[in-house]
Protein backbone atom coordinates (compact mmCIF):
# COMPACT_ATOMS: atom_id res chain seq x y z
CA UNK A 1 0.00 0.00 0.00
CA UNK A 2 1.45 3.53 -0.66
CA UNK A 3 1.45 6.84 1.02
CA UNK A 4 -0.88 9.10 -0.69
CA UNK A 5 1.40 12.22 1.04
CA UNK A 6 4.79 10.34 0.74
CA UNK A 7 6.07 12.81 -1.92
CA UNK A 8 4.43 16.11 -0.80
CA UNK A 9 6.30 18.31 1.55
CA UNK A 10 4.51 19.36 4.91
CA UNK A 11 3.04 23.30 3.87
CA UNK A 12 5.32 26.18 5.71
CA UNK A 13 2.56 28.44 5.49
CA UNK A 14 1.13 26.27 8.18
CA UNK A 15 3.96 26.07 11.10
CA UNK A 16 4.75 29.66 10.06
CA UNK A 17 1.28 30.58 11.33
CA UNK A 18 1.29 28.16 13.68
CA UNK A 19 4.88 28.98 15.06
CA UNK A 20 3.52 32.84 15.02
CA UNK A 21 0.47 32.20 17.35
CA UNK A 22 2.56 29.81 19.59
CA UNK A 23 5.14 32.92 20.07
CA UNK A 24 2.26 35.53 20.12
CA UNK A 25 -0.03 33.98 22.96
CA UNK A 26 3.25 33.19 25.34
CA UNK A 27 4.70 36.41 24.66
CA UNK A 28 1.00 38.15 26.05
CA UNK A 29 0.98 35.69 28.61
CA UNK A 30 4.39 36.99 29.86
CA UNK A 31 3.40 40.42 29.45
CA UNK A 32 0.26 39.90 31.59
CA UNK A 33 1.77 38.62 34.36
CA UNK A 34 5.02 40.99 34.60
CA UNK A 35 2.64 44.45 34.33
CA UNK A 36 -0.69 42.71 36.59
CA UNK A 37 -2.74 42.98 33.94
CA UNK A 38 -6.19 41.32 34.56
CA UNK A 39 -9.41 40.67 33.38
CA UNK A 40 -11.84 43.23 34.63
CA UNK A 41 -15.03 40.67 36.34
CA UNK A 42 -18.54 41.66 35.77
CA UNK A 43 -19.85 43.61 38.97
CA UNK A 44 -22.07 41.97 41.34
CA UNK A 45 -25.24 43.14 41.77
CA UNK A 46 -26.26 45.08 45.45
CA UNK A 47 -27.45 42.55 47.98
CA UNK A 48 -31.21 42.46 48.72
CA UNK A 49 -30.56 39.92 51.55
CA UNK A 50 -27.64 38.39 53.82
CA UNK A 51 -26.82 35.90 56.15
CA UNK A 52 -24.03 35.19 58.49
CA UNK A 53 -23.42 31.74 58.96
CA UNK A 54 -21.09 29.37 60.50
CA UNK A 55 -21.05 25.31 59.66
CA UNK A 56 -20.20 23.48 63.00
CA UNK A 57 -18.64 19.87 62.67
CA UNK A 58 -20.85 17.41 65.19
CA UNK A 59 -19.15 14.33 66.48
CA UNK A 60 -21.28 11.99 64.60
CA UNK A 61 -19.85 13.61 60.99
CA UNK A 62 -22.88 15.63 60.42
CA UNK A 63 -22.60 19.44 60.37
CA UNK A 64 -24.55 22.33 61.32
CA UNK A 65 -25.52 25.18 59.30
CA UNK A 66 -25.98 27.70 62.37
CA UNK A 67 -27.23 31.23 61.90
CA UNK A 68 -24.47 33.93 63.75
CA UNK A 69 -27.32 36.19 64.42
CA UNK A 70 -29.63 33.75 66.14
CA UNK A 71 -27.81 31.10 67.33
CA UNK A 72 -30.17 28.74 65.71
CA UNK A 73 -29.57 25.37 63.64
CA UNK A 74 -30.55 26.28 60.61
CA UNK A 75 -29.96 22.80 58.80
CA UNK A 76 -28.49 19.78 59.67
CA UNK A 77 -26.05 18.28 56.72
CA UNK A 78 -26.05 14.07 57.62
CA UNK A 79 -23.02 12.37 56.81
CA UNK A 80 -22.90 11.80 53.06
CA UNK A 81 -25.42 14.01 52.10
CA UNK A 82 -25.38 18.42 50.29
CA UNK A 83 -22.32 17.16 48.44
CA UNK A 84 -22.36 20.52 46.83
CA UNK A 85 -22.37 22.03 49.54
CA UNK A 86 -20.02 19.95 51.35
CA UNK A 87 -17.35 20.42 48.68
CA UNK A 88 -17.28 24.11 48.73
CA UNK A 89 -16.74 23.56 52.52
CA UNK A 90 -13.83 21.08 52.14
CA UNK A 91 -12.33 23.67 49.11
CA UNK A 92 -12.51 26.69 51.66
CA UNK A 93 -10.93 24.83 54.86
CA UNK A 94 -7.98 24.18 52.67
CA UNK A 95 -7.70 27.74 52.23
CA UNK A 96 -8.59 28.65 55.77
CA UNK A 97 -5.93 25.86 57.07
CA UNK A 98 -2.83 28.67 55.75
CA UNK A 99 -4.47 31.59 58.06
CA UNK A 100 -4.90 29.13 60.97
CA UNK A 101 -9.00 29.23 60.67
CA UNK A 102 -10.78 26.17 62.03
CA UNK A 103 -14.16 26.26 59.49
CA UNK A 104 -16.48 27.02 62.43
CA UNK A 105 -14.59 29.72 64.03
CA UNK A 106 -15.91 32.77 62.09
CA UNK A 107 -18.84 32.93 60.16
CA UNK A 108 -19.64 32.93 55.97
CA UNK A 109 -21.82 35.52 54.56
CA UNK A 110 -24.51 34.19 52.31
CA UNK A 111 -26.05 36.96 50.21
CA UNK A 112 -28.60 37.65 47.69
CA UNK A 113 -28.03 39.54 45.15
CA UNK A 114 -30.53 41.96 43.06
CA UNK A 115 -30.56 39.46 40.00
CA UNK A 116 -31.21 36.86 41.89
CA UNK A 117 -28.00 35.52 42.20
CA UNK A 118 -26.58 34.45 45.38
CA UNK A 119 -22.81 34.44 46.55
CA UNK A 120 -20.97 33.22 49.31
CA UNK A 121 -18.17 35.08 50.94
CA UNK A 122 -15.74 34.20 53.35
CA UNK A 123 -13.95 36.96 55.17
CA UNK A 124 -11.24 34.89 56.60
CA UNK A 125 -9.66 34.06 52.48
CA UNK A 126 -11.24 36.65 50.62
CA UNK A 127 -12.78 34.40 48.78
CA UNK A 128 -15.99 35.45 47.02
CA UNK A 129 -17.97 32.47 45.31
CA UNK A 130 -20.79 33.56 42.70
CA UNK A 131 -22.46 30.14 43.11
CA UNK A 132 -24.98 30.64 39.95
CA UNK A 133 -21.75 29.26 38.17
CA UNK A 134 -21.71 26.42 39.71
CA UNK A 135 -25.67 25.48 38.23
CA UNK A 136 -29.16 26.10 39.47
CA UNK A 137 -29.54 23.09 41.53
CA UNK A 138 -26.16 23.33 43.21
CA UNK A 139 -27.32 27.25 43.82
CA UNK A 140 -30.98 25.70 45.43
CA UNK A 141 -28.78 24.22 47.85
CA UNK A 142 -28.19 27.46 49.66
CA UNK A 143 -30.87 28.89 48.56
CA UNK A 144 -32.17 26.47 51.07
CA UNK A 145 -29.82 27.93 53.77
CA UNK A 146 -31.23 31.49 53.05
CA UNK A 147 -34.73 31.03 53.21
CA UNK A 148 -34.61 28.86 56.32
CA UNK A 149 -35.32 30.79 59.70
CA UNK A 150 -34.14 33.69 57.24
CA UNK A 151 -34.04 37.03 58.82
CA UNK A 152 -33.28 40.28 56.56
CA UNK A 153 -30.79 42.43 56.29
Amino acid sequence: MSDAFGERPFPKGVLIAVASLLSFVIIMVGVARLTGAKMDQAPLGPIVQEREILFVDQSDGSTNVVDKASGEVIQNLAPGGEGFIRGILRAISRQRRGYDVAIGETPFRLALRENGNLTLEDPVTGILLDLRAYGETNQESFAALMTALAPSR
